[in-house]
């Protein structure tokens, strides 16, 4: 989806791979509005008032120190209006008087988002290559890859280095570790949330089946679910084959795909040895429709951890790891919620380093059930210690449990974090016609009516094909 370049003739190239990419990029965001920006924010066609004349390397710049008395502003682009960012910019802007946070976003509505969200892509790319991209960029809707290649993007280490207010230490560092693009650290993650499997804990005990999901691969898994098979539920995750592969590619997205530099890994042995597992297990019963032990599920917050578990209307939900891929280490999985970037051409670099550290600081409102877990331990324990003297987490109204609430269990609770500390595997926002494409061609490999290694070829191809397109 990216073309490279090598010297400033390439813009022009470089120019028409982020187009490319805007039909559907990993992370990113933003400038400018489609329709307009919000209260604060700019008008459509605007850019970071604080950008340089041209693109150039994603360094810290003049470090980390700045005139606390220099009146500046820091223009914050996101595509989506967000409440959690207004209440930052009233507070910073409160304790920081000579600071303006300008939040730009897009006004728009479900009959013209698709198109908004293009233009948005667009005019932001154009931005950024122009280098009047803005300060601070929230990041999912375009290519962060692709910024970060061609040094868009601050690398956030090198701040890190030379704060000394900053202690790692406080936030959890695995899931900064496992955050980085490349060489360096480009987008802080502001939360995230935790994918694993809900299981019947009862069911699966009777069964005498043992599980250790603290390092067990889909082999793992498959080996051991083959003795549950037939017991109290008739499979142990209900889906069929081609939804089961997705889901593994999905989880493993970056292995299988990379965006900048437009390549795809699909006629390797690894994902050929996917696909005979994942058929293997389908054969063995282990995936079927019905109902099943396991439920893959995404916890959101210290309380969608008991009501996401309750939802399955059953006592005996556990959380269990995610197994990770064959070919990737032990780990649980996670997935990056409102990643915020740093424009390599802002001026006011370390003015936009100390808002983006008040946005991961304790200081920020929080509620367990907010959506997403933050990136701060200490804003973590603040939840946990408010879910405990609640003593109970409501649920969604439109939800199974119909708005009523869960208890909280002090002990499970306590768990919990031993999950998010271990989780090590970053999911992100997967374009969607890759999926497509996985989820159509591989049917016939399922259905027998192709072998495994010309749908590998065929996956390959058309997946290679879209990314350059």
């Amino acid at each position: 989806m990216n073309k490279n370049i090598a010297s400033l003739f390439g813009i022009g190239l470089l120019s028409l791979s982020l187009a490319a990419c805007s039909s559907g990029g990993s992370q990113g965001n933003g400038a400018q509005s489609a329709q307009g920006a919000s209260a604060g924010g700019a008008a459509s066609g605007s850019a970071g008032t604080n950008a340089g004349s041209g693109p150039s390397a994603g360094g810290a710049g003049d470090a980390v120190a700045f005139d606390p008395n220099a009146k500046v502003t820091i223009v914050f682009s996101t595509f989506w209006p967000e409440d959690r960012f207004e209440e930052a910019k009233k507070k910073y802007e409160a304790a920081h008087p000579n600071v303006t946070i300008k939040l730009e976003s897009v006004t728009t509505d479900d009959s013209h988002a698709e198109a908004d969200l293009e233009k948005f892509r667009t005019t932001t790319n154009a931005a950024m290559l122009a280098g009047k991209g803005p300060d601070l960029l929230e990041m999912k809707e375009l290519p962060m890859d692709s910024y970060v290649q061609h040094g868009l993007l601050v690398n956030l280490d090198e701040m890190i280095k030379q704060d000394p207010s900053f202690h790692k230490e406080d936030y959890f560092a695995n899931i900064l570790d496992n955050s980085r693009s490349g060489d360096g650290l480009y987008g802080m993650p502001l939360s995230f949330f935790l994918k694993g499997l809900a299981g019947d804990e009862d069911a699966i005990a009777k069964q005498g089946v043992k599980f250790d999901d603290k390092t067990w691969s889909w082999s793992d898994f498959a080996e051991d679910a083959q003795k549950l098979v037939g017991g109290t539920y008739p499979h142990v995750i209900s889906t069929t084959p081609e939804y089961m592969l997705n889901w593994l590619v999905s989880d493993d997205y970056s292995f299988y795909v990379d965006e900048a530099g437009r390549k795809a890994n699909f006629d390797s042995k690894s994902f050929i040895d996917l696909m005979e597992q994942v058929k293997k297990m389908g054969d063995d019963g282990i995936v079927g429709q019905g109902q099943p032990y396991f439920y893959p599920i995404q916890i959101n917050s210290p309380g969608d951890y008991f009501t996401s578990l309750k939802g399955y209307l059953s006592d005996n939900m556990k959380l269990y790891t995610l197994p990770h891929g064959n070919d990737a280490g032990p780990g649980g999985y996670f997935q990056p919620y409102f990643t915020v970037g740093i424009g390599a051409n802002s001026k006011v670099k370390p003015q936009a380093w100390d808002f983006l550290k008040f946005l991961i600081s304790d200081q920020i409102a929080t509620s367990p059930d907010r959506a997403g877990f933050p990136l701060n331990k200490n804003a973590y324990a603040k939840e946990v210690q408010q879910l405990k003297a609640d003593g109970s987490a409501p649920s969604a109204k439109e939800g199974p449990l119909k708005g009523a609430s869960v208890p909280v269990d002090d002990a499970k609770l306590d768990e919990l974090e031993s999950y998010l500390t271990a989780a090590t595997h970053p999911v992100g926002y997967k374009p969607s016609q890759v999926q497509q494409i996985v989820l159509d061609e591989s049917k016939a490999f399922f259905s027998g009516q192709k072998s495994a290694e010309a749908v590998a070829k065929l996956i390959q191809n058309k997946v290679t094909t879209y990314l350059n397109e």
